[in-house]
């Protein structure tokens, strides 16, 4: 099997400087001399970009670059492991689930909360384990972390001083890693392979934080004329405060000029219950949508994929609902 080690950057190959841990050069030649003796058998070759990333300077134009650079290897390789920084690997890797639907190939994600470098990490573990996830597991894209293998569009980081860092909030784990894989079993709908990569810019998507005392004029520099989409973070089953007009005030006046806006819970489990109560009740009216069950990672990457097909309001308002990557149930 033929598999491509895409090197973005992060954690995993940082060594030490005098501003503190970077990005460094020399862990793919590492890397690639690892997985040749822990996979003889198999046929590796590890890219390492010539831009190497912190993942919290990660941008949707990132995005594009890595899936682009998935797409022009797609026939030479028959899976795929991208070594990615911790802080945003969750975005990275929902953006790739909505550009490489239905795939015939294994796209997984990883990285690590320690550098290789260090004595004690656990960089080797999670690349090996991508590894086995691709040479054993399903189609499809994922995020592999410290023994589970995630669907892409529903992991997110979840622990900082911990090596189980992440986690599925509301959908199981495809497969868990122990001494053997145990999988889940899915019903996969049929449907052709589809890989679409269509321009992402950076602020075209804002978030929206609800928290107790916000106002209008909080929100007001978030929601510029060149934005077309915002993720409202609301409290509990998708409430924000439905006392105060100015601020529903805006939400409607930015509805009704174009920008999408979608109700994801600040909750970690649980989604989000439209009109159940009355302060949710005022965003439906504001025309704010819900994101139901999806995390704000994959809700916040999938309004860049839907905005980036030029579609409208009305149709990105229409497909959001509709699960493209096991985003939303």
């Amino acid at each position: 099997m033929k598999i491509y080690v895409a090197y973005t950057g992060g954690t995993i190959g940082m060594v030490p400087s005098d501003q503190g841990f970077v990005p460094g050069n020399a862990f793919a030649a590492d890397i690639l001399q690892h997985l040749a003796t822990y996979q003889p058998e198999h046929e590796f070759e590890v890219h390492c970009y010539q831009r190497l990333i912190d993942s919290s300077n990660a941008t949707p134009e990132d995005w594009q670059a890595i899936a682009f650079d998935l797409q022009a290897k797609w026939q030479d390789y028959d899976g795929f492991v991208v070594l990615h920084g911790t802080d945003t690997m969750s975005y990275s890797a929902a953006a790739l689930a909505f550009m490489f639907q239905h795939i015939r190939k294994p796209i997984v994600v990883t990285g690590s909360q320690i550098p290789m470098i260090k004595k004690r990490n656990d960089a080797l573990s999670n690349v090996f384990g991508a590894v086995e996830a691709v040479l054993n597991g399903p189609n499809g894209v994922f995020l592999f972390f410290a023994g589970q293998l995630l669907e892409a569009a529903r992991a997110r980081k979840i622990d900082t001083s911990n090596l189980q860092a992440f986690q599925s909030p509301n959908f199981l784990p495809r497969g868990v890693l122990g001494i053997g894989w145990e999988w889940r079993k899915m019903h996969l709908p049929k449907a052709p392979e589809l890989i679409q990569i269509p321009p992402m810019k950076s602020g075209n998507i804002t978030l929206l934080p609800v928290f107790p005392g916000v106002q209008a004029s909080h929100w007001l520099g978030l929601l510029e004329s060149n934005v077309k989409g915002a993720i409202l973070l609301s409290y509990g089953a998708g409430n924000a405060p439905d006392q105060n007009p100015e601020l529903l005030s805006l939400l409607k006046a930015s509805n009704d000029r174009g920008v999408v806006i979608v109700n994801v819970s600040q909750c970690g489990n649980g989604a989000v219950s439209s009109g159940t109560y009355a302060a949710g009740s005022a965003l439906v009216q504001a025309g704010v949508i819900s994101g139901r069950d999806m995390t704000f990672e994959a809700a916040f990457t999938k309004l860049h994929f839907l905005v980036g097909l030029e579609l409208s309001a009305d149709e990105i308002k229409s497909s959001f609902g509709k699960t493209l990557a096991f985003d939303v149930l």
